[in-house]
């Protein structure tokens, strides 16, 4: 018979409980040395290169660099480590050039070998002269086998990100792309980002023309995201972007015109002031989420031809126009479930009775109003037959309506009548007039750190649009209806104070 197979001893790891087994015997084990049942320390020099490199990416970077520091064996597998996180939450540094120079010192160090993160954060450093360093530290960095870049760089300083780093063949791998606060001008030579999933530009100088050169190469992008990039002013997304599936485009001022021609965009965000937006036939779009000027009409009369697989659709809208009611017409939301709509000023609120119309799957909807001090709506009159109805129109799968800062407005009473006369399947009306910032369940302020808790709703408009909901819509809710009426704080607004 054979030699019975000698038992293992395991080292265990905490972070991942990785273990590595040992045999009794082996060359590792020959310097064990036991005495009295006591054993030396084992160096570990003999395991492999590969193993002691595991085991450091385990780590964390500050674990990794004070290992580095006692054993000699994790010095070498130091220099492989491959996730290079750099933020004043790691290194602690955030007043001086100590970050810096810490990070390149740590970077001089590194072999460039088996890096697969790479983020540096200085948000929140105060002159760090990045300038002079970055080039160095993403040759070090962006080597064979990156997958995720981030750079978010000083607001007051004017980085240029040097785009021939990502022109090799060798940078191919990077799968993520994060960049704040830097300058991107990408040449026809910008190629190698064909493997690219996710692109993120926040406060980017980068033009329209320059983002498709960027874009011309990423075949395999899946997420596309541009937040308050001040150059770009048209934007086209091609066509040939098969993967993209998620879009948004927020805050990039001078933008005046979207044209999308990428088929196979779920999801699209939004948010700008007079842009001429295009979405083409986005046949599988499911979510919409839009904040735009005066963009209710677009909304309703074209976006069903465009988007016809509609399920989420969340818009808020500002400086519509007051008495632009919307027609009629015959296009269908045949798939949307979820509407949210935000209205900034004054409004024909009844109006929006077209949505539901124009969504036969209707389960939810949610308004919001936002009044300034100037928005006047009409006001209710003591007779309740001056109320507008329009009959035939029955939203047989609406289940739950929410109208936050309700206002005792006519034609918000108008919109909440029609709903509770036309929803068979109605469960659940909410109609709050306060401003969001208090408990609904408990009636108390949700705010208690000051003697009288924030309430931005004037009080006696609060306490009208109260009474107007029990003089006009608490009559008609069915029993099968749970209504929630959200006041003002008794605690700080009692009913003596709102007369």
């Amino acid at each position: 018979m054979g030699q019975p197979e000698k038992p293992l001893r395991e080292i265990q790891i905490d972070d991942e409980s990785t273990t590595l087994g040992i045999r009794k015997g082996s060359p590792c084990n020959q310097d064990d040395g036991s005495h009295d049942g006591k054993r030396s320390k084992y160096s570990g020099q003999e395991l492999p290169q590969d193993i002691w490199c595991h085991i450091v990416s385990l780590m964390t970077l500050r674990d990794a660099a004070c290992a580095a520091c006692v054993s000699r064996a994790f010095l070498c597998s130091w220099r492989c480590y491959p996730n290079l996180i750099f933020n004043t939450k790691i290194m602690g540094r955030s007043r001086d050039r100590g970050f810096t120079c810490t990070v390149d010192d740590i970077l001089k160090k590194h072999s460039g070998i088996g890096v697969k993160t790479f983020e540096l954060d200085f948000s929140r450093c105060c002159k760090p002269n990045v300038n002079e360093y970055l080039h160095g530290w993403l040759q070090i960095a962006v080597t064979p086998g990156i997958k995720k870049l981030t750079l978010v760089m000083p607001e007051e300083e004017a980085v240029s990100f040097p785009c021939p780093v990502l022109s090799d063949e060798n940078r191919s791998s990077i799968r993520y792309l994060h960049l704040v606060h830097c300058a991107v001008r990408p040449t026809d030579n910008l190629c190698c980002l064909r493997n690219l999933t996710e692109l993120h530009f926040d406060w980017v100088r980068i033009t329209g023309d320059e983002l498709g050169c960027l874009l011309s190469s990423c075949v395999a992008l899946e997420r596309l995201k541009l937040t308050r990039c001040p150059e770009i002013t048209y934007m086209k997304i091609p066509s040939w972007l098969q993967r993209l599936s998620y879009l948004q485009v927020l805050e990039c001022h001078r933008l005046r015109m979207l044209r999308n021609e990428a088929p196979n965009i779920h999801s699209f965000h939004f948010k700008g002031v007079r842009v001429e937006v295009s979405l083409g036939e986005s046949l599988r779009l499911k979510n919409l989420h839009m904040i735009c000027y005066r963009f209710l009409h677009y909304v309703r009369e074209e976006l069903p031809y465009s988007v016809p697989n509609l399920e989420t659709l969340k818009i808020c809208s500002y400086n519509e126009l007051v008495n632009t009611t919307m027609a009629f017409c015959p296009s269908k939301f045949l798939h949307l479930k979820h509407v949210g709509i935000c209205i900034i000023g004054a409004y024909d609120y009844f109006s929006l009775v077209s949505f539901l119309d124009a969504a036969p799957l209707l389960e939810t909807f949610d308004l919001r109003v936002v009044a300034f001090k100037h928005t006047i709506g009409e006001l209710l009159s003591d007779n309740p037959s001056q109320l507008q109805q329009r009959a035939g129109y029955h939203h047989d799968k609406l289940q739950r309506v929410k109208i936050s800062r309700f206002y005792s407005w006519k034609s918000l009473v108008e919109l909440t009548c029609h709903i509770l006369e036309n929803s068979s399947s109605l469960e659940g009306l909410t109609l709050d007039t306060t401003d969001d910032r208090f408990d609904a369940a408990t009636s108390k302020c949700s705010y208690n750190r000051s003697d009288k808790c924030s309430f931005l709703a004037k009080p006696m408009d609060a306490h009208k649009s109260v009474l107007a909901i029990r003089k006009h819509i608490k009559g008609k809710v069915p029993s099968t209806v749970q209504l929630d009426v959200v006041e003002p704080c008794r605690r700080c607004y009692p009913i003596r104070h709102l007369y």
